[in-house]
Parts: structure tokens; sequence; C-alpha cells
């Protein structure tokens, strides 16, 4: 017996020392970020119990379409429209990465919020309460990534960021599993993404309720030119609606060709996006079968001329026609954070200039509702970057913005079928303080028309804010 031990103590070290020691690098990114925004005439409550899946909001019948949702997005009737309001709020980032090489490393990322400076209640994303010390860091990422051996194989398994053209489409950390398979031959490079992500896991012993995602995403590179198209297709089973006693089977799928491109001084970028699908109730829900039918179209193009930049941009997306059951507004996967990425404009998409790199918590348009970029409006827009000094640059951009609900408004309430919402002016700058400390300021101003009016047709005062962000960025 103890010449067995010996035996298998000497095999043991021999391993050991034969097991090559690798030294692991850790490194650390992240961010600070403080946001902080004053405005009037304009409402940031959002739509309380929504399924964005589920939910027609075009109010011109004035009805609600469905049973689980109490209440409106805002509008210029909503209590507090007309109200100065003001506001800060925190979010920190921190990523810690422990590489091997570039082929094998894990990541874990931790984040911190504060929604509001002075937050009300406490736990998760309330770090700014009074006293503080709350229970709030947050785990974003816990991911493995590493290459096959072998073949241009490189996959992600853990919980991780999925992005999928995300200005207009999906944006979500989840817990999943992502790949890429890069094939390069002369003189294009050719790029597979299939991806999966688990939305909801119910009983262990039934696939019948759980939830999925799955889709791929397919680039080709051409030097500077970069076309693409991505599928995505959600299953929610078992999805309940409106409480006990309605409950159905939601499938939607996203088709999206895309192509970004940038040739001598320009630069362009154009998306198309299509989404379909449907929803099946039982046990006596009046939508027995919504049949979803919506689409996007989202370009920009640029020119740089030393330290001047002009562009033009445009956007078109598909609003509901309430006259119907199903549902033809344009809609991202199931509370997708593609919204908050998206960065037009000041009022109507929230984040113009004042973005930041990781992005903020309840950052969006203040018109827009929540998880649906783009739904029941377009518009068309012009904007200027300048860089007057080597720490200063002045920005503006302008656009018209209309409506695209059908027979009713997507923001309104007057019971009319009002196609213009307003024209937005926005200005604004940013200042690198340090080349890791950037400081943005940006105001905006909507002059309002008939399609953002209130009950009886009362029209708003025209909206206006001012934000500014501090951002250390590492």
């Amino acid at each position: 017996m103890k010449k067995a031990l010996l035996i298998a103590l000497v095999l043991g070290l021999v391993v050991a020392i034969a097991a090559p020691a690798f030294a692991v690098t850790l490194l650390v990114k992240g961010q600070f970020g403080i946001k902080a925004e004053y405005y009037k005439n304009l409402d940031r409550v959002q739509v309380v119990g929504i399924d964005a899946l589920t939910f027609n909001y075009g109010y011109g019948t004035g009805a609600l379409p469905y049973p689980n949702v109490t209440a409106g997005p805002p509008t210029p009737g909503s209590a507090g429209w007309q109200e100065d309001n003001a506001w800060v709020q925190m979010r920190t980032i921190m990523a810690f990465v422990a590489a091997v090489n570039k082929d094998l490393y894990g990541a874990l990322v931790f984040e911190i919020d504060s929604a509001r400076w002075g937050d009300n209640s406490t736990g998760s994303g309330n770090a700014g309460r009074w006293g503080t010390d709350q229970i709030a860091v947050e785990v974003k990422n816990a991911y493995i990534n590493f290459k096959v051996p072998q073949v241009p194989v490189t996959v992600k398994a853990g919980i991780q960021s999925y992005a999928v053209r995300p200005v207009v489409c999906f944006l979500k950390d989840a817990a999943g599993i992502t790949a890429a398979i890069e094939l390069k031959t002369d003189p294009v490079t050719v790029t597979i993404a299939p991806m999966w992500a688990k939305m909801l896991e119910g009983v262990d012993n039934t696939e019948a309720d759980d939830q999925d995602l799955y889709g791929i995403n397919v680039s080709f590179a051409f030097g500077d030119i970069k076309p693409g198209v991505f599928f995505l297709y959600q299953a929610r089973r078992q999805l309940y609606d409106g409480g006990p006693g309605v409950e159905g089977d939601s499938t939607s799928w996203w088709l999206g060709p895309y192509i970004d491109a940038k040739i001598g001084p320009v630069d362009a970028t154009l998306d198309f996006v299509y989404n379909g699908g449907t929803e099946e109730f039982q046990d006596g829900s009046p939508f027995t079968d919504i049949d979803r039918g919506g689409w996007i179209l989202r370009g920009e193009v640029a020119v740089t001329m030393n330290k001047l930049r002009i562009g033009i941009g445009g956007l078109y997306g598909t609003g509901d026609d309430l006259t119907t059951n199903d549902d033809e507004s344009y809609r991202v996967p199931y509370l997708s954070e593609a919204a908050a990425a998206n960065q037009d404009f000041l009022i109507l998409t929230g984040d113009w200039v004042v973005n930041a790199p990781y992005g903020f918590n309840q950052v969006g348009g203040f018109f827009k509702p929540f998880s649906d970029v783009g739904a029941g409006v377009w518009y068309v827009r012009a904007f200027a970057d300048f860089q007057l000094l080597s720490w200063l640059t002045v920005m503006g951009n302008v656009g018209y913005i209309g409506d695209t609900t059908k027979h009713g408004d997507t923001f309104g309430r007057d019971l009319d079928d009002d196609s213009s919402i307003g024209w937005e002016m926005d200005v604004g700058t940013s200042i690198a303080i340090y080349k890791n400390l950037t400081w943005n300021t940006a105001f905006g101003y909507l002059i309002a028309h008939k399609a953002l009016a209130g009950t009886g047709g009362h029209m708003p005062q025209d909206p206006w804010a001012l934000a500014t962000t501090l951002v250390y960025a590492f």
C-alpha cells in the first residue's frame, strides 16, 4: 500500500513539473459616469407592467389595447408634463479580465448604479440612497472566451453582452453561448457568428415553459466596406400576459441586412430590419391570434474635412394600425436595450452627445416608449461637428420628426390621425479635460406639432432639456 502511494506521489510530481505553468495577466477596464438633466414640458414616467412584445401603444382610439396596461406613455395631458424636473444619476462599470493570452481569457464585469442621487429605495440600482452602503454591486458579465485549437473558431460561454446592430435591434446582457467563425480569403473576410441566449428557464423537466433567443450574424469585410445580414428567432413559451387566466405562446423573428462603409473622407451606415411573428393566446383572451409585421430603416452618411464633420441621416419605423388586432409596429427583442444606444436626438431618442461608453440606466427618449426604438416615428436630420480647439468640439443637430401610427397618434391622445410630431434642434459641446476624462453637454428644443396633442386637442408647450455627462473611462 505504501509502495502504491509512493508511486502515485512520484507520478503526480512528474506531471506537475511537466505541465506548463501559464502566467495569467490581469487587466482592469471600466468607467465612472455621472449624468445630470434639467428639463421642462416632458414627462419621463414609463408604462407600468408592460410586456414590450405585446403592447400596442397607439392611443388615437383612447382605449388601452391589453388588460395588463395600466398607464400610457408620456402625453401632453399627463400630470407633471409642464413642470420643471432635474436629477443626477451615476453608473460605475468595472471589468476584470484574467488572460493567459489572446486565445484564452475570462472576464468578470461588475456594475453599480444610482438611478437618481438620493434614491428612495434600497438594493440593486439604488446606490445613491442617503447613507449609501446599499447592496448594489451587480454582476453584469461573467464568461470564458477561448479559441478552439486548430480551427478558426472562437467561443464565448457564460453571462455576456449580446449586441446585434444595437442602434436599431438588439442589445442585452444575458446567459448563453456565442461563437465567431472567421474565414479569410483574399480579398474578403467572412465572419459567421451563431448565438443562443436563455431568456427564461421554467420547470426543469419540461421545455414547454422555457424562453430562448437564437440567432446568426454573417458579415463580410472588403477592406472598409462591410455588409452583412442577421437573423434572430425568439420563442417565449407559456407567456403570461394580463395575469392568471390569460396565457399563450409568442414567437418573433428579425431579418436584417446592413452595411457600414468608409470611402476616403466619407463614412456611411444603413440598416433595414423586418420583424415578424405571432402570438397565440388561450383561456378566454380576446386576442386569440396576433400577427406581427413591422420594419425599420435607418441610414446615415457623413463627410470629414480636416476638423469638420457634416452629415445627414434618417429613420422610418412602422407604427401600428389601431383598427386591427395585429401589430404593425416595429418591435425589438424582449426588453432589448437598443433604444438606449440611439444617439440621433436629445429629446426624441435621449442620447445625442451625452451618451457614455457603456451607457446609463434610464437613458432613452423622452417620447419613445421603452424598448422599441423607432416604432411609430420617422425623421430626417442634418448634423455637424467641429473641433474648435484641441480639447473642445462643438456640435449641432436639427431634424423633422413625423408620426407613422395609423388611425391615431404614437404619442398624442386627441383621437386624430396627425402626421407631424415637430422639429427638434440640438446644440452640444465635448470637452476633453484629460485623455480619459470627458465632459459633454447638450441642449435640445422641440417645436411641438399636432401629433403631440393631448385629450381634447390640448397642445403642450415646447419641450426642452439640458443634459450633461462627466465620464472617466479607462
